[in-house]
C-alpha cells in the first residue's frame, strides 16, 4: 500500500509526532510512506496516481484562525475529492482531520462529519484549564477495524461531532450530561467509515495526544482503519 501524510497545521495537536508514528506502523508492515508539508502535493498528478490512501494530518480550523495553518484552496478541495471518487482512501483521526478546513463544506461532505465541541469546552467559549475527561468508547459490530474489540476509557477530549447521517459506526461513546445537562444519553460516533464514489473514508475522534495512541484498543483501530481505506 502507499500512503500519502499531508502533515502541516496546529502545532498544539503536535502533527509531526502523529505522522512519525503512523509512518513507523505502516512502514513495519511493509507499506510505503510519503511524507509532505505541503498540501499543493494532492495536484501533483505522478504523486496522486500512485497513492492508495491519503492520511490528513493537518488540523487548519478555516481562514478565521492563522492564515500560516494553511487552509485548502478550491483547487487543492478538487484534487482530493476526485482522488477519493476515484478510489483512493482517506483516513484520520480527531482534530486533524474532523476540524480542518472549517470552511470548505464540500470537504467536510467528503470527511463525514465536523467537531463542534468537547464538552466541558467548546470553541470560542471559555474553557477549563483541563477539559480532558475520562470517558468509555464501545466497539459496535464486527466490522474488521474493531473485530474482537473490547470497550476501554479514555482520558481525553470527548468529542462532539456534527455527522453525515450516511457513516457507518464502528464505536461510540455516550455523554453523561455532567457538563450540558441537555446531552445526557447522547449516543456519539467514535470510529466511522462511509464511501465516495470508489473510495473508502476512515474516521476515529480519538488523538489529541500522542500517548492515547499507547491504549492497543485505539492503536488497532487507527492501524486498521488506515489500511482498510487503503485496501491494504
Amino acid at each position: 500500500m502507499n500512503a500519502l501524510i499531508l502533515t502541516g497545521g496546529w502545532e498544539k495537536h503536535a502533527p509531526t509526532a502523529f505522522a512519525d508514528w503512523i509512518r513507523s506502523k505502516l512502514e513495519a508492515e511493509g507499506d510505503h510512506v510519503t511524507m509532505t508539508d505541503t498540501l499543493d502535493t494532492l495536484l501533483d498528478t505522478h504523486v496522486m496516481n500512485r497513492t492508495d490512501v491519503i492520511i490528513p494530518i493537518w488540523s487548519s480550523m478555516g481562514s478565521g484562525h492563522d492564515p500560516r495553518l494553511g487552509n485548502l484552496t478550491r483547487p487543492q478541495e478538487d484534487a482530493l475529492v476526485d482522488a477519493i471518487a476515484s478510489g483512493v482512501g482517506l483516513a484520520g483521526w480527531h482534530g486533524h482531520m474532523g476540524d480542518a478546513f472549517r470552511d470548505r463544506p464540500t470537504y467536510k461532505f467528503l470527511a463525514g462529519s465536523q467537531f463542534v465541541g468537547h464538552p466541558p469546552g467548546w470553541p470560542d467559549r471559555p474553557v477549563p484549564e483541563d477539559d480532558f475527561i475520562t470517558y468509555r468508547v464501545n466497539p459496535v459490530g464486527d466490522h474488521p477495524i474493531v473485530a474482537g474489540l473490547k470497550p476501554f476509557e479514555v482520558h481525553s477530549e470527548q468529542y462532539y461531532l456534527h455527522i453525515d447521517p450516511a457513516i457507518h459506526v464502528h464505536a461510540q461513546t455516550t455523554f453523561s450530561g455532567e457538563h450540558l445537562p441537555w446531552l445526557d444519553g447522547v449516543e456519539m460516533p467514535v470510529t466511522y467509515t462511509k464511501t465516495w464514489g470508489r473510495g473508502r473514508v476512515f474516521y476515529c475522534s480519538i488523538g489529541h495526544d500522542i500517548a492515547e495512541f499507547d491504549i492497543p484498543e485505539v492503536a488497532t483501530m487507527i492501524v486498521r482503519g488506515v489500511r482498510w481505506a487503503g485496501r491494504a
